[in-house]
């Protein structure tokens, strides 16, 4: 069957070119959205995404250039706010720290606190999240080895420290905790190793450290605060810190900030499968085009085979043979189209399981057009009737 079914595309072989390029096209395009949806998957399920539901962002903007006395002012009195708020039967933790809280900012700014390391022989960059001893009640990173931070130096004088497992593998650690790094020309001891701390859901974990947050007053860095509520308190919250915030805060060019975590996590979300999507439309308009376009051409063959397909029959040959011999031209020319696709992925892709995937699905895809291109020709040629078809000849 595959022989004959081979002797017929390649005396055929100037019809079936056509179909076998678009293909080939559709099965590279097909494969590499594919890949890059299954690719956001994981890196969406990569360690280091924080758990931010229930989680708040509180704090203040400054509309115009102000005087250093406003500016302590405003400072002095949202550690009072905050203070306020820790002492809510409906909060459950409040933090302060800077860089940490993830959803603020582009990836790219959190890499404007950074900081050249140097261990041994390896040289790298890791970003510098601040955060005091409630970073890890708030936000519930995985902590892999040791513990969270506290605020207040270790007795050797050293500041603790608190380093992401892409650290650790940057700096050739199996066993982090214990060592000691310079961070800013301070010294620190890891007291923790935590799997990652992602600042977008599809972003994998930077090679990053969390210091404490006593060291955030030698930078002049202005404190991110975050507050994790218990469910359902969340415009009882809200009200409360507007109110605080205008009975102590009361100068015109300061604005409280006040959002949920989880709505800016939705937003980041939102708009990378936009992204995702807006890629994802034209592979969809392209399969569709083409299925028309196979389809037409498959009909145009079948149509142009009429006296061989009755010959066949009126011989003896069975519905169910004339269908599965023109499917099978359709799988085999589907087949080795895919191979350009295969062997490109080998050089662009690593072949982890998530690759394995994109490409299993790409081979599912194209068999199932194929198979669907061809079925109605074959259900119309097996339906032939060979004596009106010969007399017609």
């Amino acid at each position: 069957m595959i022989r004959h079914i081979l002797k017929i595309i390649w005396k055929q072989k100037r019809s079936y070119f056509a179909i076998f390029i678009e293909q080939v096209f559709i099965a590279v395009i097909l494969m590499l959205s594919a890949v890059a949806v299954t690719e956001a998957v994981e890196k969406y399920r990569m360690p280091g995404l924080l758990d931010v539901e229930n989680t708040f962002y509180v704090g203040y903007m400054f509309n115009a250039n102000i005087q250093p006395d406003v500016f302590k002012s405003a400072r002095q009195n949202m550690d009072v706010i905050i203070d306020k708020l820790r002492k809510l039967d409906y909060v459950e933790a409040v933090s302060s720290g800077y860089n940490l809280v993830p959803y603020l900012r582009n990836d790219f700014h959190y890499y404007s606190v950074s900081d050249s390391i140097h261990i041994d022989d390896k040289h790298f960059q890791t970003i510098i999240k601040i955060s005091d001893e409630f970073g890890a009640d708030v936000l519930k990173p995985d902590i892999e080895e040791g513990k969270w931070i506290e605020n207040n130096p270790l007795p050797d004088g050293s500041a603790p420290l608190v380093i992401t497992r892409q650290f650790a593998d940057k700096a050739g650690w199996k066993n982090a905790v214990g060592k000691k790094v310079t961070i800013k020309s301070h010294p620190h001891t890891v007291v923790g190793v935590v799997a990652g701390l992602k600042q977008e859901p599809l972003i994998l974990s930077p090679v990053a450290v969390v210091i404490p947050q006593y060291l955030l007053q030698d930078n002049g860095l202005l404190s991110e605060n975050v507050v994790r509520i218990k469910p359902g308190m969340e415009e009882e919250f809200m009200k409360t810190f507007y109110r605080e915030f205008n009975r102590l805060i009361s100068d015109e060019n300061v604005e409280p900030l006040f959002n949920n975590i989880q709505t800016l996590k939705g937003v980041w979300l939102t708009t990378s499968l936009i992204n995702i999507v807006l890629q994802s439309i034209p592979t969809i308009f392209l399969l569709l085009f083409s299925f028309i376009g196979t389809f037409g051409l498959y009909w145009m063959i079948s149509r142009k085979r009429l006296k061989e397909f009755a010959l066949r029959i009126a011989l003896g040959s069975t519905k169910r043979k004339l269908m599965s011999m023109v499917i099978g031209e359709s799988l085999f020319i589907m087949s080795i189209s895919l191979i350009p696709a295969l062997v490109l992925s080998f050089f662009i892709y690593e072949y982890m399981p998530m690759h394995f995937i994109a490409v299993g699905f790409t081979v599912f895809i194209m068999f199932l057009f194929s198979f669907i291109s061809a079925w109605f020709p074959a259900w119309k040629v097996s339906r032939l009737n060979p004596a009106e078809v010969l007399k017609y000849e």
